[in-house]
């Protein structure tokens, strides 16, 4: 995909999901709880079938099938929220067609998030990730970081919320040639997002968030940029159960390793709230 195309389409995605109403590589406004009672714990646990193509090689793309589940748990004070929010996945990659090559890779995130004095306009949040993607050669990427959060506009069925933090990244990438080491690198990033969520009738909800974070890498005397967005849509079909329709991609400019630049995701699944 040309790299001129990308912001017309991430701002093409932005315009239809909010005007019908927004993580990294997650989204975490998914998880966001507002009600009036204090002091409980929530949860929410998903089941989702996918097609996408994310692949490890530059130039090779793959087709991939995946079966996808997360389990999030909220646990909601008078002045904070805590959210755990986890996501595991096993793939199932069709490298060369012609040759019937097939592979299983495993991809999966643990988020830890605090939201401090939350009910606020302007409020604080502090952050801890764990990640893995070994279908595209990442073997470890962790998070820790903090950051402001300010609700620019709500009403009783839509909000929106802008947020900027800094944060600690540290990635190890397997190397392509064989028997090398894994590639590391460790910077230091600005985190900002846009997030947008909306009620349209009692039975249906969407929301949508996009990031964009950077960090000045001194061995490649250049920022190492990444834009991702996610969009959800969830149809109720009881209090408990709804079926959820989701996209998220991801963009990176220099990535640590020459894998695809652009890549995206497709889902499909139940969901039950407890």
């Amino acid at each position: 995909m040309p790299t001129h195309f990308l912001p017309v389409a991430f701002a093409f995605i932005l315009y239809l999901f909010s005007y019908s109403s927004q993580a990294q590589i997650l989204n975490i406004e998914r998880q966001r709880i507002e009600k009036d009672t204090v002091n409980y714990f929530t949860g929410k646990a998903g089941l989702n079938f996918s097609m996408f193509n994310r692949n490890a090689g530059k130039s090779n793309p793959n087709n991939y099938l995946q079966l996808t589940f997360d389990g999030n748990i909220a646990y909601v004070s008078a002045r904070n929220s805590y959210l755990l929010l986890n996501y595991y996945n096993y793939l199932l990659v069709n490298y060369d067609s012609r040759e019937q090559r097939n592979t299983v890779a495993s991809t999966g995130y643990s988020h830890f998030r605090t939201n401090f004095l939350y009910k606020k306009p302007l409020s604080y949040e502090t952050f801890v990730q764990l990640q893995a993607d070994k279908a595209r050669g990442l073997e470890l990427r962790t998070l820790a970081g903090g950051g402001l959060r300010y609700r620019l506009f709500q009403t009783k069925k839509s909000a929106v919320y802008l947020g900027a933090g800094i944060m600690h990244e540290h990635e190890a990438w397997e190397s392509q040639q064989e028997d090398a080491e894994l590639i590391r690198s460790d910077l230091i990033k600005s985190t900002n997002y846009l997030s947008l969520k909306s009620t349209l009738t009692e039975q249906v909800s969407t929301n949508a968030i996009v990031y964009y974070q950077t960090g000045y890498d001194k061995g490649l005397a250049s920022f190492r940029n990444r834009i991702s967005g996610d969009v959800t849509l969830q149809v109720k079909l009881t209090s408990k159960f709804s079926l959820r329709t989701n996209f998220n991609c991801t963009y990176e400019d220099e990535p640590i390793i020459p894998i695809t630049r652009f890549v995206y995701a497709i889902s499909n699944g139940v969901q039950v709230q407890f």
